[in-house]
């Protein structure tokens, strides 16, 4: 049965891959209809792109040392114990704020102690690709730019997360966290997006707010920037209970639920949504400017003057 279940996704993500790539010829033969330059150029950009933000990040993710792995069982705990305080007495993150690790038992306890202070900057690490790519992906308006944002927010966002922890997984874990970041981009997390995209809709259809200018095309593009963000919100948690997690009773407790990944989600970007949805209420019933604007991109218009009220605290919005 979990064999059958691997093809399907299997054969789902070769076809997504195939939407994908009618996306780029797609854009591809609007810019050469515009100027056969304009089309060259794009694709050596988005293979620079490409070399910059995922190859060269993913050769760097391969020369990090490897890291212990969750075990499976307390047969050896105590050597792994000692294994791991010896790695994290030369955590470059822990020592930059100073934290004095030689007061802490080498116990369980004390263990999860010291990953209490590094899952916090794990969680801002995460807020700033998750807030980044909600941004982004939601004004980006095209299939191939989403793919190649996300591919390149996960592959830098894992190597920030192994550099924090100051050691890669195996490269058996490795290969695991890569199919994982594979099947989220290419199938979305059915359950994800359902959950994801009702959350959209409930917050938007509350608002009573259909008198909104293109109000169709900023909910979709909407939706599609807040799944993206959870998908991304996936790959992070994955990969953190990989690099935190001390004892597993099964690889299921490194994948956490849908549920959870997208209340996640909605946390990181939840301040954003706010202002967006306070900003699209005062956009209600008035009068629109630069009116061409708005129907080229209305979430970037949108996400603009929502930008202009900015309190600067990075914190607080993150692009």
């Amino acid at each position: 049965m979990f064999n059958h279940i691997k093809r399907i996704l299997a054969f789902l993500s070769i076809v997504l891959i195939y939407f994908i790539a009618k996306e780029f010829l797609d854009l591809y033969v609007s810019l050469q209809a515009v100027n056969p330059f304009l089309a060259y150029g794009f694709v050596v950009i988005a293979a620079g792109v490409l070399v910059y933000f995922v190859g060269i990040p993913v050769y760097r993710i391969l020369k990090i040392p490897r890291a212990p792995g969750p075990l499976k069982s307390e047969e050896h705990l105590d050597k792994e114990l000692q294994k791991r305080f010896e790695i994290l007495e030369q955590n470059p993150y822990l020592k930059s704020i100073e934290y004095d690790i030689s007061t802490v038992p080498r116990t369980r306890e004390g263990y999860e102690q010291v990953m209490k202070v590094l899952k916090k900057e794990s969680a801002h690490i995460r807020n700033k690709y998750v807030n980044g790519l909600f941004y982004s992906s939601a004004i980006s308006q095209n299939g191939f730019i989403d793919a190649i944002l996300i591919l390149s927010s996960s592959v830098n966002l894992v190597k920030e997360t192994f550099v924090l922890y100051n050691g890669r997984v195996s490269n058996r874990d490795l290969w695991i966290i890569g199919k994982q970041i594979y099947y989220s981009m290419a199938i979305g997390g059915s359950e994800t997006v359902e959950y994801a995209t009702g959350e959209i809709f409930s917050k938007l259809s509350t608002e009573g707010m259909r008198s909104i200018p293109f109000f169709d095309k900023i909910l979709g593009s909407l939706a599609d920037g807040f799944v993206n963000a959870a998908l991304l919100t996936r790959v992070a948690l994955i990969t953190d209970n990989y690099c935190s997690k001390l004892i597993i009773r099964s690889e299921r407790d490194l994948r956490p639920s849908p549920a959870f990944i997208v209340q996640t989600a909605t946390n990181i970007t939840g301040n954003v949504q706010r202002r967006l949805f306070d900003e699209m209420k005062k956009v209600a019933g008035s009068k629109i400017k630069n009116a061409a604007t708005w129907a080229t991109n209305p979430v970037k218009e949108l996400f603009e003057r929502v930008r202009g009220k900015d309190t600067g605290k990075e914190e607080d919005y993150l692009f």
